[in-house]
């Protein structure tokens, strides 16, 4: 569910307002999931037709210098922040700055999986590739979360 950035995540923290924001929460399954464990899964749940589209923006983007998202294991996805509970991962280019975080929420009715971007675009070419990349993060965030819990719940995730 969208809900905004909460205050004790790291993101909030060490970064000053940018111009884009988006967060999503996605409940997880009871018992006790480490980040280090939320992280794995991260990067192990990525579906095909997410590799697709990161194949496609590569070589679009490639004519202007911008890194590529799908040269490393890890992609643009670099580690910048930890917690006991929270990871932010992300990068600085010419065009944007970037930031993702995956924090473990506890809340009332339970713990959750809180994704979270901010993002600051440095011109022009980094507002418009946020004009057309944030519809569809939108779409992607909500799915990286449900496949990340899945795998968490299947026990591929437990601490």
């Amino acid at each position: 569910m969208k809900k905004p950035i909460p205050s004790s995540s790291l993101l909030i923290q060490t970064l000053p307002a940018g111009a884009w924001q988006h967060s999503f929460r996605q409940p997880l399954p009871a018992g006790q999931h480490s980040i280090d464990r939320v992280v794995e899964a991260f990067f192990a749940v990525s579906p095909p037709w997410l590799k697709a589209l990161v194949a496609l923006r590569d070589s679009i983007v490639r004519p202007f210098a911008l890194r590529p998202m799908g040269g490393t294991p890890s992609g643009v996805f670099r580690p910048l922040a930890r917690s006991r509970r929270e990871v932010v991962l992300g990068t600085d280019d010419r065009h944007l700055d970037f930031r993702t975080s995956l924090l473990i929420l506890a809340e009332a009715d339970g713990s959750c999986l809180v994704l979270s971007t901010w993002v600051r675009p440095h011109n022009g070419l980094g507002r418009g590739y946020l004009a057309l990349v944030g519809p569809l993060h939108r779409l992607i965030v909500p799915a990286m979360a449900r496949a990340i819990v899945r795998r968490l719940a299947a026990g591929a995730g437990d601490a």
